[in-house]
């Protein structure tokens, strides 16, 4: 993180410790579009999103005092949010996932790959800019399990390091990339799917 964001993080966290009113207001400007955005990755359901955001800002201005600055703001913050989307999901029947070892290579007992892997990348440069396929993908992440889904989310979409995310979530390194890896697997295959068939499932 650049040293200039860091020093901003530390002066916006001092005047929220401090009680100053437009420090809320630059705290929710800084990270609402972040945070929504992982609530959604995780709640799936915009109005859930919102109110898991708004819980999130309410709790980080009531507990600023108690945030020891071992870690970035941004992953207190991250981490918070993911516990409270997590407090909600077991609050709540949760929506249907797809079982990710089905999309898991198989291989043969010289250790070859027992089904042909496509090489889409190609026709993902193709698509790239395509509004449907985004959608797609999307569609795809949200069907994944949200253990696997948060670490997507964290890691690839948001861009943290395997450190940061295992931070956040309370996992080993190993542990973030097993589910990462796994995540990764199960998007390309099914995205494989998508792009042979034409149809996502």
């Amino acid at each position: 993180m650049p040293a200039e964001r860091l020093l901003d993080d530390n002066v916006l966290l001092e005047e929220l410790r401090k009680g100053t009113p437009d420090a809320v207001e630059m705290l929710f400007d800084r990270f609402h579009s972040k945070i929504y955005s992982l609530a959604m990755s995780i709640l799936k359901n915009e109005s859930d999103a919102e109110e898991a955001a708004q819980d999130v800002f309410l709790t980080v201005v009531r507990k600023a005092d108690t945030f020891k600055g071992n870690s970035a703001l941004y992953s207190w913050i991250y981490r918070i949010c993911v516990n409270t989307c997590l407090m909600r999901l077991r609050g709540k029947r949760r929506g249907e996932t797809v079982s990710i070892e089905d999309f898991m290579p198989v291989f043969t007992e010289e250790g070859m790959h027992a089904s042909l892997i496509d090489d889409w990348s190609k026709e993902v440069e193709r698509k790239a800019l395509d509004k449907e396929l985004g959608q797609v993908i999307r569609r795809f992440t949200e069907n994944l399990s949200e253990k696997y889904r948060v670490v997507f989310v964290l890691s690839d979409v948001e861009g943290l390091s395997n450190e940061e995310t295992a931070e956040i979530l309370g996992l080993t390194v190993p542990a973030v990339k097993s589910r990462l890896h796994r995540a990764r697997l199960y998007l390309r295959e099914q995205l494989s799917r998508y792009l042979r068939e034409g149809k996502a499932e």
